[in-house]
């Protein structure tokens, strides 16, 4: 049965790291974190950003029904009827990510709970991990993926609450969020390569991105650049995100995305992790091998919104 701690004084960060080291030892995480991970690093001699790719094999398991039921991960014995279902969900899957769901459907996942920018969430070990300590933060309640303030305010929240040792992911809408219907972020330990971006060298990221530094008002200037963004145009306008730090200070990294441009030809999606510098490669050993940095930066090319202006001389 699928556990939810209980609320405790204990500090978020040591429960998190705990509770991934005890779901690793569960055998609820695929693949060895602690393994070798075959990662190419390309240098970009443009924005001094050396940009890390990486095989990982086992994220295509988390789509394989039966993998996940012979290792355990996934109930054999759930009853389908009892799973809440989106109706706007054209695969008539049940939602992955509301908790009652993970009840019936995940016994050995532990979930711990957050309060955090005034909502309550659940983290959960992200069992086809990204990276270490990945966790998939989940809003309780069934609430669309749609950026508000509150979004920016529990990144923060977040980000302060484990004491700027675990980074913050949010995808927007169709635009690497893969349930755009329930509410939820990433967090890890692990850094970005974008997070070597030198101030005012935004422009020299092969993506646009617009870097915020804190902590005086924000969570204001970000939700007010976003909703300017995708105000532009509702339809097809959307963000991802990236909440770290430098010299203790908080960071925000937005990207600019459109719904249109998600996938690269020779990569797949382009999601938050992929345009924050670290491309995945999880189907395709020969896409994998042949990477390089024009592969980096055609795939970056690819997914440019079209409404953003080309990059002007410094």
């Amino acid at each position: 049965m699928t556990s939810i701690g209980p609320a405790t004084s204990e500090p978020l960060t040591r429960r998190l790291v705990d509770t991934w080291a005890e779901q690793i030892e569960s055998g609820f995480v695929l693949g060895d974190p602690s393994g070798p991970i075959e990662t190419k690093l390309v240098a970009d001699p443009v924005s001094e950003v050396t940009f890390r790719l990486r095989w990982l094999p086992h994220r295509a398991l988390r789509t394989d029904t039966a993998a996940l039921e012979r290792e355990g991960l996934l109930n054999p014995h759930r009853d389908e009827t009892v799973l809440y279902r989106d109706s706007r969900d054209p695969s008539g899957h049940h939602c992955f990510l509301c908790p009652a769901n993970i009840r019936v459907c995940h016994p050995v996942e532990e979930l711990v709970p957050v309060r955090a920018g005034g909502r309550n969430w659940l983290a959960g070990t992200n069992f086809a991990w990204l990276a270490r300590n990945h966790f998939t933060v989940i809003a309780e309640e069934h609430v669309d993926q749609v950026f508000d303030r509150t979004v920016i305010e529990a990144m923060l929240d977040l980000h302060a609450q484990t004491d700027g040792s675990f980074r913050v992911v949010y995808n927007g809408a169709h635009a690497g969020a893969t349930i755009p219907w329930h509410l939820h972020l990433h967090i890890t330990t692990d850094a970005f390569p974008v997070e070597q971006l030198r101030p005012d060298r935004e422009l020299d990221y092969p993506t646009p991105v617009r870097v915020f530094t804190g902590p005086e008002s924000l969570g204001t200037k970000v939700a007010d650049y976003v909703t300017d963004w995708e105000g532009r145009d509702p339809e097809h306008h959307r963000v991802n995100m990236l909440v770290a730090s430098r010299n203790d200070r908080p960071l925000v990294f937005v990207f600019l995305r459109d719904t249109r441009f998600t996938r690269a030809s020779k990569k797949g999606p382009m999601a938050g992790w992929e345009v924050a510098g670290d491309l995945v490669y999880s189907h395709r050993p020969d896409h994998f091998a042949a990477a390089d940095l024009d592969a980096v930066r055609t795939a970056f090319a690819e997914i440019r919104p079209p409404a953003v202006d080309p990059k002007p001389p410094r």
